[in-house]
């Protein structure tokens, strides 16, 4: 068996991801005979589903970014607002198949009525009793900006949410609540953002509002606007890694978090410079702090830190950098700021990251990939960060596994990320018992070999074999079988070549050289599958961590013999014990040689 290390390079990777877009329109050319002209005609594709017993014509469509059903159905179709919670019935009943249409993925497909309007009079009970029980839904409230405040702070200390799924719904619905708004980045002191009404029974209306045109116009009720759950369609990674740092405070704060650090937005910081000391309202400008590297970074969302300041504060003697979020910076770019300033080195993100173990090597990639500054009496660890869709892509003990070995994968759920599966996190019982060691005589390894593939054999038989008229030899071998038909000798010296001419030619048995004496254990593994019908070869064998999207992110690599039709694989490299469970997984046994 080798011996257990631990090692750190860089491979190179490029990995292209394409997106397609289908839609319910078609162009045809019909042909007019009159004037031998074509006519460009938009059509739909009508299709037609079951609902309530009757048939429905509608569409499919595929969801794209910034769609959501309020947006479908009510600006785009110019369905009243009032019955929205009709539609949603009607949506919900006719796309069984979407979990929650309140929150839509890019890339689900949804059937759309043509006239959902006609459809929406059958009300389901569940339907009317949300609406007795939550009376207060449809009512806003004016809100003052105070200085410095910015949109998530709002959403957490005027509405008291705490969800961090929450607070990223009803910042969808906010921006709804107030289309007039194109830039949330900054927020000015004194003037009013209208907040959906929060708790039972509130009927505050919102006060008028100026349109475009100068004049007061009434305010839309939350009953014309989506419900907090009908949020924007959940983000994918390509496009949260895209969005500006400012609007996914949620996400940048959760990546400080996953470094290891705190994001501290109460109170006051004090700084002490060569001109005298700075003091900065952490709840305008939050304090990302590293307990473990005793290193401090200063947030700037509105980028009102003048450029000299910035400058002092990051100078090596002050040691406290900025990181501004103003001008679209993307949070790709804010987090990469964010890992400079703590110390970190950031890695290419096109080359993973390689730990060995053992006989085992891992490969990582994530969003964000960085060695951690040096500290003394300590390994130099690796952070690999990633934004998922889904939770628990990577199990918990794969993590855990590499985490004693200095790789850290951190995953940061998306909003809307579907749950773990609780199967994943369970463990069997009966996995400790699925790793075998064949002996080490070459002999007995074949004899496993055999027995594995269910091939009765005989053991130093002797085959009365005649050379010539006249004159008989009793042959004695080492293993006969019967393999498809056909009888099989094997010899594990070198036989007499007359011999072998006669058994094969005089009485059809095959005969089989071995020579243990010069063959090394996998020469003999890898003669004997061919034998078998199999020609599995010990080589590199590479194993995703995860299915989908995040298949990509976590490779196992072992070297040894893969053999799936007898579910096992065959090695003389060992395997970390944290590591058995993920080859049981892939229903894998485990079978050690030497």
């Amino acid at each position: 068996m080798e011996s257990k290390m631990r090692t750190v390079v860089w491979g190179g990777f490029l990995i292209a991801v394409g997106l397609s877009v289908s839609a319910p329109w078609s162009v045809t050319a019909q042909e007019q005979p009159a004037s031998g002209q074509a006519e460009m005609s938009l059509r739909r594709s009508v299709q037609n589903r079951s609902y309530q017993g009757r048939d429905v014509e509608g569409e499919e469509r595929q969801i794209g970014p910034g769609d959501t059903l309020w947006r479908i159905l009510v600006r785009e179709k110019g369905l009243p607002g009032q019955k929205f919670r009709s539609y949603l019935v009607v949506v919900r009943g006719l796309n069984p198949q979407i979990k929650d249409p309140q929150v839509l993925r890019v890339g689900d497909k949804l059937f759309i009525p043509l006239r959902p309007d006609q459809l929406a009079g059958a009300r389901t009970v569940a339907d009317s009793t949300a609406e007795r029980l939550n009376p207060g839904r449809g009512s806003t409230v004016n809100y003052r900006v105070k200085g410095g405040e910015h949109l998530y702070q709002i959403l957490r200390e005027q509405l008291k949410l705490t969800d961090e799924r929450k607070v990223a719904q009803y910042y969808a619905l906010v921006k709804d609540l107030n289309p007039e708004r194109r830039v949330w980045d900054s927020l000015v002191e004194g003037e009013i953002i209208r907040l959906p009404a929060m708790g039972q029974g509130a009927q505050v209306a919102a006060a008028p509002r100026r349109s475009t045109d100068g004049k007061a116009s009434e305010s839309r009720a939350v009953n014309d606007l989506p419900p907090a759950a009908e949020a924007r369609p959940v983000l994918d990674r390509r496009q949260a890694m895209q969005a500006p740092a400012r609007e996914q405070m949620v996400l940048f704060t959760q990546v400080a978090e996953a470094l290891g650090s705190e994001l501290q937005n109460s109170g006051e910081e004090t700084i002490t410079i060569k001109d005298g000391n700075i003091r900065l309202d952490r709840g305008t400008y939050p304090v990302v702090y590293s307990p473990a590297l005793r290193q401090k970074v200063v947030i700037d969302p509105d980028g009102k830190i003048p450029a000299s300041l910035r400058s002092k504060l990051g100078d090596p003697s002050v040691g406290t950098p900025i990181v501004p979020m103003a001008n679209g910076v993307s949070i790709r770019e804010a987090v990469g700021q964010l890992l400079a300033g703590l110390g970190y080195q950031s890695l290419p993100v096109d080359r993973p990251v390689t730990i060995q173990e053992e006989g085992i090597s891992y490969e990582a990639k994530g969003g964000w990939m960085a060695l951690a500054p040096e500290q003394s009496n300590k390994t130099q660890e690796v952070y690999v960060i990633s934004l998922t869709e889904e939770n628990g892509e990577i199990p918990e003990y794969l993590k855990s596994q590499l985490q004693k070995n200095g790789l850290h994968l951190k995953d940061i759920a998306l909003p809307g990320a579907k749950p773990a599966s609780p199967a994943a996190n369970s463990q069997p019982q009966s996995l400790l018992t699925q790793v075998k060691s064949w002996p080490r005589e070459k002999r007995e390894i074949v004899d496993a070999l055999l027995l594995s593939f269910g091939v009765p054999f005989g053991v130093a038989e002797n085959i009365s074999v005649q050379l010539r008229d006249g004159l008989r030899i009793e042959a004695r071998t080492d293993r006969v079988f019967e393999l498809a038909g056909r009888k099989n000798a094997l010899f594990f010296q070198r036989p007499d070549p007359e011999i072998v001419k006669a058994l094969q030619e005089g009485q059809g048995i095959r005969a089989i050289e071995l020579d243990l004496a010069k063959l090394t254990s996998r020469e003999v593994i890898a003669r004997v599958l061919t034998l078998l019908g199999d020609q599995s070869g010990y080589r590199e064998h590479r194993f995703a961590a995860a299915n989908g999207a995040a298949k990509d992110r976590l490779t196992v690599t072992a070297w040894g013999f893969h053999l799936p039709r007898r579910s096992m694989f065959v090695t003389d490299r060992q395997i970390p014990a944290g590591l058995h469970r993920f080859f049981f997984e892939k229903g894998l046994e485990i079978v050690y040689f030497q």
